[in-house]
């Protein structure tokens, strides 16, 4: 799977904030403990870890830096020496430094987690392919809301991350699983 041994984990917007939107209906409500059970493997691995957090222009959002809500989630809360990008777009390469701090430590594949799949997520990966990172995606440590059609009807969170997922596999990303992942470095170990 990995070309390269030194596969950078990028975690997106997983930040207290995004609990304000959920009305319950998020789906994949452990993909918190999915992100934590990769991000603890890559610091035991010691490779290239980077927070992403958004940083609205809106005062009155969760995710403004003066919120309460503007903090990394506990379970994945950045350790001294990962770095810490903020971002005021919707995708992590967009206004960051996210590109320059890859390239510095020789990354040329990214796995990519957090929320949500069809926002930060999505654009993210699609700009990451596009500036040719091979990028693999575990659909276990993303999650989606539902989303409310033009014509009024509604789709289900499951259906809003399985349709992104789809629409992103083989052409921007390889879709995969936590698990598929975690055997992937202990056989490269």
């Amino acid at each position: 799977m990995f070309q390269s041994d030194n596969p950078a984990l990028i975690v997106i917007d997983v930040q207290q904030a995004i609990d304000h939107f959920d009305s319950g209906n998020r789906n994949n409500p452990n993909a918190e403990q999915a992100i934590a059970r990769l991000l603890n493997h890559w610091r035991d691995l010691q490779l290239p870890v980077a927070h992403v957090r958004h940083g609205s222009k809106f005062t009155d959002s969760p995710y403004h830096p003066d919120s309460p809500y503007f903090s990394f989630k506990q379970e994945v809360s950045p350790l001294g020496r990962e770095k810490v990008i903020t971002k005021s777009e919707n995708c992590a390469f967009i206004g960051t430094q996210l590109d320059e701090w890859l390239k510095s430590h020789g990354v040329t594949e990214l796995v990519v987690c957090g929320v949500l799949t069809n926002n930060s997520v999505d654009a993210t990966v699609r700009v990451a392919a596009g500036t040719g990172y091979r990028v693999f995606l575990p659909s276990d440590a993303t999650a989606a809301f539902p989303l409310q059609r033009l014509d009024g009807k509604f789709v289900s969170a499951e259906d809003v991350h399985w349709i992104f997922l789809s629409n992103l596999d083989g052409e921007y990303c390889r879709v995969t699983s936590v698990d598929i992942l975690l055997k992937e470095l202990e056989r490269a170990e």
